[in-house]
């Protein structure tokens, strides 16, 4: 089979370069860049499943090429490359809400499945009415994972040349959080020494020199009384049953799992297989409008401890607050088990992002409150935005401001990372690096005016 990847590429370049010769400022471009890749990215995903209806066999990679000179061609007919900016963003959101709003009706089936995983108390019982369900659906997880882990590393061909990670760092990763519930449910029979593997947190040469040791899920339990260990590992229980049941409907999901990165703390990983151009999680947290931010000394002291990089600003200036937004204790009003893309990764050097974000507007004519699928809504507004503010221009009236994580390329079995673009006007901490500088200047271009 002969590659078309050079000739792909090249239609992608001329029309990014057609992008770059419209005489606006450089973050505008910036932007235009992005909402095309990104819508590019979604129409393409649209065809392959278009073209999976009735088909037999998978998919080759010259079919996925040539998918994508289509959807290059669509944008090209529809003018988008002179199309305004508030056009992109419009055709962005109507692409997005069928997306979200499937998801989210697969959130409540699955809730509706297991009702105590939607439960809001607080009072943990040991043994709830679930627990055969929970416990038929996890171990046949670990048996799963255990089967391909034994299997030796199922990368494919077109997974090593398209330079894709291995699944094994993740399913290990996931072995042993799996491990780690039945354990402490006492639903797996183990012996001592694979316990202790499985469990310890000690280092060696004694007391003196102990140092707590996270787990599979990137948690100290070590640090915490047994009490709320417990209450831990049962929602840990309750995420890992909702991927797996969300994987069932939608092929893939998203989990909350120690990262990859040394000393990185936790991460999200998609569990499946996601094309690229999906929607894979959001970002909860408080919405602050844009009409709020104008004083700077406001801003400054509401905004300085970010220690763990968890604000996050469209390219509308409206503000994701996500510093105090769980990702553990997903219920009630934190139900979105997709509402993780706060503790999302920045990507180690010589890796590439494989997510990028995407603003989001949850909007009247989704009707999500009349679907009951309001819940699935990971945001609140710090501050109501000003009826004469930018709100008054937009095309649809916004229910709520939001922000996403979308792959840029077929995703399976791996931890996701996008590009976290910090600002150049402050001083970056040490594990972090420009993915791509002349973009990131492009981003920040009116803050260096």
């Amino acid at each position: 089979m002969t590659s078309r990847v050079g000739g792909v590429l090249r239609t992608m370049r001329n029309a990014v370069q057609t992008i770059f010769n419209r005489k606006e400022s450089p973050r505008d471009m910036q932007e235009r860049q992005d909402l095309y890749m990104s819508i590019l990215s979604a129409k393409h995903r649209s065809m392959r499943l278009q073209r999976r209806i009735g088909s037999e066999g998978a998919e080759t990679r010259e079919q996925v090429e040539r998918l994508v000179d289509e959807a290059v061609a669509q944008l090209e007919e529809s003018d988008a490359a002179t199309t305004p900016i508030v056009g992109l963003r419009f055709e962005m959101q109507n692409i997005l809400a069928p997306e979200i709003l499937r998801a989210f009706e697969v959130f409540r089936s699955v809730d509706e499945s297991i009702p105590t995983a939607a439960d809001a108390s607080e009072d943990i019982r040991s043994h709830s009415k679930d627990d055969e369900k929970f416990q038929s659906i996890l171990m046949s997880e670990y048996e799963q994972v255990q089967a391909q882990l034994s299997s030796g590393d199922p990368a494919t061909k077109d997974q090593i040349t398209l330079n894709k990670p291995s699944p094994i760092p993740y399913l290990e990763m996931k072995s042993g959080a799996l491990r780690t519930v039945l354990l402490s449910r006492g639903w797996l029979d183990i012996d001592d020494q694979q316990e202790s593997i499985s469990t310890d947190s000690s280092s060696t040469d004694g007391e003196r020199n102990h140092v707590p040791i996270a787990d599979n899920f990137g948690y100290y339990a070590e640090n915490a009384d047994d009490e709320i260990n417990a209450a831990i590992r049962h929602y840990q229980m309750i995420n890992l049953a909702k991927t797996a049941l969300i994987r069932e409907q939608l092929g893939f999901s998203v989990l909350s799992l120690k990262s990859t990165i040394p000393e990185a703390g936790r991460g999200i990983f998609v569990d499946g297989t996601a094309l690229a151009g999906s929607l894979l999680a959001f970002f909860p947290g408080q919405i602050w409008p844009k009409e709020y931010l104008s004083n700077a000394a406001f801003s400054t002291a509401l905004f300085k401890d970010d220690n763990n990089y968890q604000l996050s600003i469209r390219y509308d200036d409206i503000l994701i607050d996500s510093r105090k937004a769980p990702y553990t204790v997903l219920n009630d009003a934190n139900c979105n088990p997709w509402a993780v893309a706060h503790i999302a990764n920045h990507p180690p050097k010589d890796v590439s992002a494989n997510c990028r974000t995407v603003m989001i507007n949850f909007t009247e004519k989704m009707k999500l409150d009349k679907a009951g699928l309001e819940r699935y809504i990971p945001n609140t507004y710090a501050r109501e935005p000003m009826v004469t503010g930018p709100r008054a221009l937009d095309r649809d009236l916004i229910r709520m401001h939001g922000f996403g994580i979308m792959a840029v390329r077929d995703v399976s079995s791996e931890e996701l990372f996008y590009d976290y673009r910090l600002s150049p006007g402050n001083a970056y901490p040490k594990w972090y690096h420009p993915c791509d500088e002349e973009g990131l200047k492009r981003r920040w271009w009116e803050e260096e005016q």
